[in-house]
């Protein structure tokens, strides 16, 4: 698995590549899509909220709430070229919040993919800069979700909150928030260990782990005694990298097109 720190702006322009295209063919959609399956865990161990987990410097925390968007999803093709999911300028299609309280939010689907052979995926934790500085939306996207910031434009990309015996925060509170107006959302990308099969009959399910530990034992070592709480793009910019190190592969298997939902 390799993490990637890349700009927002390159999945825009990709995503509005993708369907200038589809428009050049009457917008048409073909081929099935790609159910994705998200469990939080601490190592091996799921994510229980309210229980008590240790750093690897000794640093004990447990979260409350954990909750963060994913945009810009991209699959590369055995040819070194890209399909780009759809995303919609007039709708929340594409964005996808995911709250570990809601476990329906923890499953949904991308495309349709077209029929072929796929190395690796990439996306966003995060909502790229075009529709976080586009003010309050719809959908998932929608400010009753609890995730736009009124008073400092744009979405909550990743809210972490929890406790920790070392915060000196009231309470021993322990809140990250990440995003913002002009933050840039991290990119994430993840290579299959064999090729993702797309056929006219059979999708795929892959299954992914986001391991909590790697919050704080990521490219950075957060500790809660120094960083109590982090809600500014600049108090927040290691968190936000650090999140972009949660993600692995834990597993992708065979979906036959029935097991498919119509719906996207």
């Amino acid at each position: 698995m390799k993490n990637k720190m890349k700009p927002a702006a390159r999945h825009l322009a990709a995503a509005s590549l993708l369907l200038l295209a589809a428009c050049g063919h009457g917008g048409a959609e073909s081929g099935l899509p790609l159910r994705i399956e998200i469990s939080h865990v601490v190592g091996d161990a799921p994510l229980q909220l309210g229980d008590s987990y240790k750093t690897a410097a000794g640093d004990a925390w447990s979260a409350e709430r954990l909750r963060y968007y994913l945009s810009n999803f991209r699959l590369r093709r055995a040819d070194g070229g890209w399909f780009v999911n759809p995303q919609s300028a007039d709708s929340s299609r594409g964005y996808f919040l995911v709250d570990e309280a809601d476990a329906a939010s923890k499953q949904f689907q991308i495309g349709p993919l077209p029929a072929g052979s796929y190395s690796g995926i990439e996306f966003l934790v995060g909502v790229d800069a075009a529709r976080n500085g586009a003010g309050a939306q719809t959908g998932t996207l929608d400010p009753a979700r609890g995730l736009f910031w009124t008073w400092n434009t744009g979405y909550i990309f990743f809210q972490f909150e929890g406790h920790s015996p070392q915060s000196s925060d009231a309470g021993h509170a322990l809140t990250w928030h990440t995003g913002g107006g002009g933050a840039p959302a991290r990119s994430v990308f993840l290579q299959f260990q064999s090729p993702l099969q797309i056929t006219a009959e059979n999708s795929a399910e892959l299954h992914l782990h986001a391991d909590l530990a790697r919050l704080f034992d990521g490219a950075h070592v957060l500790r809660p005694a120094t960083l109590p709480t982090a809600m500014d793009p600049v108090a927040a910019a290691e968190v936000a990298d650090n999140s972009a190190g949660l993600f692995r592969i834990d597993h992708v298997h065979t979906l036959p097109k029935a097991g498919l939902a119509a719906g996207l």
